[in-house]
């Protein structure tokens, strides 16, 4: 979802404020590192750096608890799942289709062929201007633009719903027409007889085409336009700095999404059986308090609480919902739990069911920093898995692993 939303931000952006401008290969550089930045922002924790902290609030990370719900094998994916994957599916077959295009038009010779494609041009002979078209499309060539529109097909095929998938392409593509009409007719007087090339070679060609095609109709009034543009000040650069107040904005919108603010769960969420198991988290670093925080039953019997606490929700189940769950709060000086936030929710009611689950804890015995009751913040990241219900009855409990089931709650 995130991925989607920083790519019609990253594209807003070009077409407001770079649209119109000269800088065709500082913007594909840009359209490139906005493709990359729109799937690894999103993979940040962003809330990971609004921990609050204080003399008196000590920070630290228990190891994570995996919860393992017991599914129908009928109910393996949501309808929402399947109909993605179906327009993937879809996707990926028109993407070989048009491969396939590419390969047996390069073994025919169709009159009025201009175009490149990777390392191959095909232009026709008999054409005007034959030496400007093979110049260029000895730009795209050299300067691997087939590699862009590969890229942003693949993105599309992952990213098919997405309607500014669509734009993005397109305006790759222009560009890239930018960039070689930009080279090959440098001189002023050889702008208009380019341009008289253009247009008298204006054929109609298939905007869904993964090739460079110098005739190409629905570009040509833009890049006649830009072919006769002054050159943009460098000053405008300086737009740049805008994207900075609006990426954080962003950055704020997603952080706050993905914290959520306790919310009760439903009466009738049904409980599934659940099994927890303790993994060790080598990366936890905490700071140290001279004496830590204690649950009822110790570390092994919060674990056990969790085990026999934690509501599965019915729609998580249905649904298949896996995932890293991620949970914070703060055990207060008198040993209450507060302050219970959800960092990272994997929908479908599990927030809200981890939310009650810690609510409903038992008073833990409070940490003592220098003879007096501190208040510390937890972080515990909650591993949610989906297994048959048939291959929970075969499975074993680990002996090497610490067991913080009931019997109730079978692994």
């Amino acid at each position: 979802m995130w991925a989607n939303v920083y790519l019609a931000v990253f594209y807003g952006f070009y077409w407001f404020f770079l649209r119109k401008e000269t800088f065709f290969n500082l913007n594909r550089w840009y359209f490139l590192c906005s493709a990359m930045l729109s799937f690894t922002i999103p993979l940040l924790d962003l809330n990971l750096f609004s921990f609050e902290t204080s003399p008196e609030l000590f920070a630290m990370t228990l190891p994570e608890v995996q919860i393992n719900g017991m599914a129908d094998l009928s109910n393996s994916f949501s309808w929402l799942f399947y109909i993605y994957l179906i327009g993937c599916s879809a996707a990926f077959v028109w993407f070989l289709y048009k491969i396939l295009l590419i390969k047996r038009n390069l073994k025919t010779n169709n009159s009025g062929d201009a175009y490149s494609f990777l390392h191959l041009i095909k232009v026709d002979p008999r054409l005007t201007g034959h030496d400007k078209i093979i110049a260029h499309e000895h730009i795209h060539v050299k300067q691997l633009h087939s590699l862009d529109i590969l890229i942003f097909e693949i993105i599309r095929i992952f990213n098919w719903f997405n309607p500014i998938v669509y734009l993005l392409i397109r305006s790759v593509k222009l560009n890239h027409e930018y960039i070689a009409d930009e080279e090959t007719a440098c001189l002023e007087n050889e702008r208009i007889d380019y341009a008289n090339l253009l247009v008298s070679q204006a054929f109609s060609t298939n905007s869904y085409s993964l090739r460079n095609n110098f005739f190409n109709k629905p570009f040509l009034k833009n890049r006649i336009a830009m072919l006769f543009k002054n050159k943009s000040k460098k000053s405008v650069l300086l737009r740049f700095s805008l994207l900075i107040p609006i990426m954080l904005v962003a950055f704020a919108f997603q952080a706050e999404k993905e914290t959520e603010i306790n919310v009760p769960a439903s009466k009738d969420e049904a409980a599934s059986k659940i099994s927890t198991v303790l993994h060790a988290d080598t990366s936890a670093v905490f700071t140290a308090v001279e004496v830590p925080p204690v649950p009822e039953g110790g570390m092994q019997g919060f674990y056990q609480y969790i085990g026999d606490n934690f509501v599965y929700p019915k729609e998580a189940v249905e649904a298949k919902v896996q995932g890293r769950m991620l949970t914070q709060f703060i055990v207060e000086k008198d040993g209450s739990l507060s302050n219970i936030k959800i960092l990272r929710d994997l929908g479908y009611g599990t927030g809200e069911a981890a939310v009650k689950m810690l609510e409903n804890c038992p008073k833990w015995k409070p940490a003592i920093q220098n003879g007096m009751n501190v208040r510390v913040q937890f972080t515990l990241p909650i591993q949610l898995n989906q297994r048959a219900e048939e291959d929970s009855k075969d499975a074993a409990p680990s002996e090497s692993t610490p067991n913080a089931n009931t019997e109730n709650n079978p692994v």
